[in-house]
Parts: C-alpha cells; sequence; structure tokens
C-alpha cells in the first residue's frame, strides 16, 4: 500500500509539474537589462508600451499570455513591456532617461515618446527595433490574435538569417 500512495504522489507532483511548464507566464526583459543582453547577443526588440489603468492594456496581455506562437518564438527577440507612468529613471541605450511630469500626479516618461518615435502615444502601443535599436515597425492600439501572429510571423521572416 506504501508504494502504491508513493507512485500516486508521483504522478500527482509530475502533473503539476507539467501543467505549469505549460502554463507558464511569459516574462519580459527588464529594462535596465537590455543593453548589457544586446552587447552579449543582439536580438530585435518587441516593446509593448502599456499602463495598469488601460483596459485594453489588460486585454493586449491577457492575448499574450495565451499565445502559444507568442511563447514559442519569444527567444527570437528580446520583449520589453514598459510602462510610460513609470517614475523610474532608465538607463536605455546608454543614455538616462526621466519620467516628465506635465501636471499633478500625471505624465509620461520620455523614454515612452522615444521609443515611440513620436510625442503622441496611444495605449496600448508596439514598437518593433532591429538589433541597432532604429524603429522599423510601430502600432498604435491593440493587436488582434491574428495581427500579433502576423507580426510574430515578419520578425521570423525578417531577422531569421541574421
Amino acid at each position: 500500500m506504501g508504494t502504491r500512495c508513493l507512485s500516486r504522489f508521483l504522478i500527482v507532483i509530475l502533473f503539476l509539474c507539467a501543467w505549469q511548464v505549460s502554463h507558464a507566464q511569459i516574462l519580459p526583459t527588464k529594462i535596465e537589462q537590455i543593453d548589457s543582453l544586446m552587447a552579449k547577443q543582439p536580438k530585435p526588440i518587441l516593446v509593448l508600451l502599456s499602463t495598469d489603468w488601460c483596459q485594453y492594456c489588460a486585454m493586449q496581455h491577457r492575448q499574450i499570455q495565451k499565445n502559444e506562437n507568442f511563447k514559442q518564438k519569444s527567444d527570437l527577440f528580446y520583449f520589453l513591456d514598459f510602462n510610460p507612468d513609470s517614475k523610474d529613471i532608465i538607463k536605455f541605450q546608454y543614455k538616462e532617461y526621466v519620467y516628465k511630469p506635465t501636471g499633478i500626479n500625471i505624465g509620461t516618461h520620455e523614454l515612452a515618446f522615444t521609443l515611440n518615435g513620436s510625442n503622441k502615444i496611444s495605449y496600448p502601443s508596439w514598437v518593433l527595433l532591429d538589433q541597432q535599436y532604429q524603429q522599423i515597425f510601430r502600432h498604435n492600439g491593440l493587436l488582434n490574435p491574428q495581427q500579433l501572429n502576423e507580426l510574430l510571423k515578419a520578425i521570423v521572416e525578417t531577422f531569421k538569417n541574421k
């Protein structure tokens, strides 16, 4: 009886571990790490500009987490999820960027404007940078699952030989 219980226990543990791996969340790269990562292994950088208060951003995050294609291809690029409401001083491309207040408890981080390439930002916004940090794609607004998969396909086709 003891061996049988141990076998069942091990099966349950293995099932839970397999479930955990198959449902692993996509964790974005920390923006503070990107310069050192790019120095070691240059890859395209896929940036999602999103805020905590934006309902469409929350929808976009849920779509990313459900997207198996995103999980499978995520080793081909660095994924950054940047909150333009951040008040942290951030080093990016060896330059410091700061939060720029525009009123009481309102403002935008200057890195968001730099990444977006425009002074007008809507959320969520997607930006794709090449290995030299040059913007090659920008989309303001929610990407539906099909559009997100098309973007991933374009990343693979554009950078597969680089």
